[in-house]
């Protein structure tokens, strides 16, 4: 039987889509972790997106040099990957490499990310996040899959946290991905006291509580303008926020 997660995948790809997971699986070094799985891939496989578009693998690395010795390192000779870019793309606050990924017809967009401290915030609780492990079985083949992945909380802690977030609720973006993220985590954790404790504590590793909670109060404000119309926000959950 496959997990739900999957079927929100589009049919034709899936065995490419468990096959690339299966190929990071080996070169992700979980006795000292080189890089983690990041991004709405995550989300998706934790059960927090249910619906269906043409999903991103954003591999978030450890530092410059594990980005290398992944690139360097022996893989799969059916897997072909082709680089987009010739160089690293270095920016403000983001340094990234996009690839494709492909063991059949159809590809995957494999993006290789280096944010500095960015790790360290994804990692700080190696100690109690535990990998995703699954084994997948599909026309009469077994895929293997065990890899550390982000947790949702954190994702939704470093969107809050975002410039390009911030840019989309000035500008007024509907369609931001972003933001519909941050509302999909927050609608389904908004009653779980223990979600709240630990986006405040962890928000305290990228920036100051005070302008997480001032961030957070102000994309939830503008929800119902941006078409979130739905979206629960009671005066009891503002306030658990103004007291984090």
């Amino acid at each position: 039987m496959l997990p739900e997660w999957l079927k929100y995948v589009d049919e034709k790809r899936r065995k490419n889509l468990l096959r690339i997971l299966e190929e990071l699986s080996e070169l992700q070094n979980k006795d000292n972790l080189n890089f983690i799985i990041i991004g709405a891939l995550s989300l998706l496989i934790r059960g927090y997106l249910k619906y269906k578009r043409c999903w991103d693998i954003d591999i978030l690395f450890k530092s410059g040099k594990n980005l290398k010795e992944f690139i360097k390192n022996p893989k799969s000779k059916s897997l072909k990957i082709v680089d987009y870019d010739d160089i690293l793309m270095v920016s403000d606050n983001i340094t990234s490499f996009h690839t494709t990924w492909g063991f059949d017809r159809n590809w995957f967009n494999v993006d290789y990310i280096l944010r500095e401290g960015f790790f360290e915030f994804y990692t700080q609780n190696i100690d109690t996040l535990r990998p995703y492990t699954e084994s997948i079985k599909m026309d009469n083949r077994s895929y293997q899959i065990n890899l550390y992945i982000a947790h949702p909380w954190d994702i939704i802690t470093e969107k809050i946290f975002s410039p390009r977030t911030e840019r989309d609720i000035e500008l007024k973006v509907d369609t931001s991905v972003d933001i519909r993220h941050i509302f999909v985590i927050y609608d389904r954790e908004k009653d779980n006291t223990q979600f709240w404790h630990y986006i405040s504590e962890k928000a305290k590793l990228l920036k100051s509580k005070k302008e997480f909670k001032a961030k957070l109060l102000n994309i939830l404000s503008s929800a119902e303008e941006l078409g979130y119309c739905d979206l629960e926000i009671s005066p009891d959950t503002i306030k658990i926020i103004r007291n984090l």
